[in-house]
């Protein structure tokens, strides 16, 4: 008797086909030394057993996985069905993109939840809101800016000018829009990553206030670069910007 413990990064996807495998071996072995199976019987020669085995680990990873994740989980197609298939690796890419999507814009709440639900956060009535804005007001207009492009892009994909998508007026009011959508994401990607993200609130992360703080402030904000006095824009590229973020490292 024994304990057999695997796992990948996340103790996901591979784990658990890892573990339907050792399941598989294991449940062979007590069912021949029960005397239900002959010493040359195996699991594989019992469709209905095979069948069963297979969708109760596929269904246990999903479980796992949309606690853990969002989503089902990865390659349960080869734990169902024994092999990888096109669809099940199409639906493998599907899962990955919306875990990167929940991971980064919705997962803070989820996390919250879990805090609250387990005792990690007290309720404390007379301290402040944790769920304070925190956001700059570029971040707020950046993302305002990228409603409006995919608007327009829409707006051009069904409505095109001239009545085509591909006549001089609407390519070049589509490349436009996407131009000014690169720019948002560049601005996004070198100021404001982390800023935008969906932290989690409840708790306190050694690693949230100092990548807020450097991303909101090492480079300087529109607003602040336009109407600020120079004093003001030397304070904010003061020391207390190195010790918040003595690194050039970024999580985000």
């Amino acid at each position: 008797t024994g304990v057999m413990r695997t796992n990948c990064m996340d103790c996901l996807d591979r784990t658990n086909v890892v573990q339907s495998e050792l399941a598989r071996a294991v449940l062979t072995r007590q069912l021949r030394e029960a005397g239900v199976f002959s010493d040359t019987d195996a699991i594989a020669i019992f469709p209905g057993l095979q069948s069963m085995l297979r969708n109760v680990w596929a269904d246990n990873a999903d479980a796992v996985s949309c606690a853990y994740s969002g989503t089902g989980a990865l390659k349960t197609d080869f734990t169902r069905t024994g092999k990888r298939t096109k669809m099940g690796a199409l639906q493998d890419g599907r899962n990955s993109v919306e875990r990167y999507v929940r991971g980064n814009f919705f997962d803070g709440e989820r996390q919250d939840a879990i805090d609250l639900l387990l005792g990690a956060y007290r309720v404390k009535p007379d301290s402040a809101s944790p769920f304070a804005d925190e956001q700059t007001l570029e971040a707020k207009a950046l993302v305002g800016t990228v409603y409006v492009c995919l608007f327009m892009l829409f707006y051009a994909f069904f409505y095109p000018r001239d009545g085509r998508w591909f006549s001089l007026s609407n390519v070049v009011f589509t490349s436009s829009w996407v131009a000014v959508l690169a720019l948002v994401f560049s601005a996004v990607k070198a100021s404001h990553t982390a800023e935008l993200l969906n932290w989690p609130r409840l708790v306190a992360n050694p690693n949230r206030p100092a990548v807020q703080h450097a991303n909101a402030a090492l480079t300087l904000p529109l607003l602040d670069r336009l109407l600020s006095t120079p004093e003001k824009k030397a304070a904010l590229r003061s020391d207390d910007i190195t010790k918040a973020w003595p690194t050039d490292k970024k999580l985000a």
